[in-house]
């Protein structure tokens, strides 16, 4: 009796073996850290010089700069984002494109991503600490906040990685869409920063700067459309898509701007200032790419559904002529 139901268990019901367990953790985890190591690959491509520090306490040239994995400067903030940001969006898309034929554990691959970025800030971060004098706790109260400012950007970036990791991966079409919406300011970006560091002091074509601005209303545009507007409560995918993409840039390029400018010399007050003032003036560039974004969604909706619809007609018409 046992061994007859012991032969007609269902085979459904057995348990993976441990080797092929074993192996979609370990596809995850190195998905996640090759993906995080292609994120920030542009800037270890430049051979990974700390850039020049306003507050650090000895003279020293560019070339003789520690290495750090991460370029930590209030000038390269937002370069610092975008090379974390394409990291999960790279592991979020591999992991849904192979999921059939390299089934992976998405914990696994977000650990994977979390421990490259983790140890490259770790690295970059003590290496700043140690030229501020924080380490030696003799550093004065601007090298502290700072250091301290720059941690915590790098975190929040880091932390933003992995949500869009996990709305790309996700099965379901609407927060796949809402995630490739989301990256695809962080993407060009990073690609103008592949560019620039590749160009160096010559700085790149005229044509890049313009490429890097009409590419996300391509990338938003295209994710909405596949996300299409069935069920309607897919339009609030819509709606925050083109409005991210809308906001972003201006965002991006305000805190750039007050995180530039060395005459405020750490005066967050009067940095904030300077982030509202041209906050608008940024905005307005963003409304054509925005409306650029919303015809490609439109259009690529509109082409799915005739797609749809002939298909659906062409099994009805064959039945109709035999």
């Amino acid at each position: 009796m046992d061994e007859r139901a012991t032969e007609t268990t269902p085979t459904s019901r057995v348990e993976p073996p441990q080797p092929r367990r074993a192996a979609t953790i370990g596809g995850g985890l190195a998905l996640g850290a090759l993906s995080a190591l292609v994120g920030i690959a542009p800037w270890l491509a430049t051979g990974a010089r700390l850039p020049l520090q306003n507050l650090w306490r000895r003279e020293t040239l560019p070339d003789a700069m520690p290495v750090a994995l991460l370029p930590v400067s209030q000038y390269d903030s937002t370069r610092i984002l975008v090379l974390l940001l394409v990291g999960g969006v790279l592991a979020g898309l591999a992991a849904r494109l192979l999921r059939r034929r390299f089934p992976t554990t998405d914990w696994a691959t977000a650990v994977g991503i979390l421990a490259v970025q983790g140890l490259a800030t770790i690295q970059a971060f003590a290496v700043v600490a140690d030229g501020l004098g924080i380490a030696a706790h003799d550093a004065d109260p601007r090298a502290r906040l700072y250091f301290g400012g720059m941690l915590g950007g790098t975190i929040v970036s880091i932390a933003l990685a992995q949500a869009l990791f996990w709305l790309i991966s996700r099965r379901p079409v609407a927060p796949a869409a809402l995630g490739l919406a989301l990256a695809g300011v962080p993407v060009a970006t990073w690609l103008l920063v592949t560019v620039l560091f590749v160009m160096g002091p010559a700085g790149p074509p005229l044509v890049v700067g313009e490429l890097s601005r009409w590419l996300p209303a391509v990338i938003v545009g295209a994710a909405l459309g596949w996300c299409g507007v069935v069920p309607l409560r897919r339009l609030g995918v819509w709606a925050i898509g083109l409005l991210v993409l809308l906001v972003t840039p201006a965002v991006l390029t305000a805190s750039s701007y007050a995180l530039g400018m060395r005459v405020l010399d750490g005066d967050l007050r009067e940095m904030a200032d300077a982030a509202v003032r041209i906050f608008p003036q940024a905005l307005v560039v963003g409304v054509a790419p925005t409306v650029l974004a919303l015809l490609i969604a439109a259009a690529v909706t509109a082409v799915r559904w005739a797609m749809a619809r002939g298909r659906t007609k062409a099994p009805a018409g064959g039945r109709a002529e035999a």
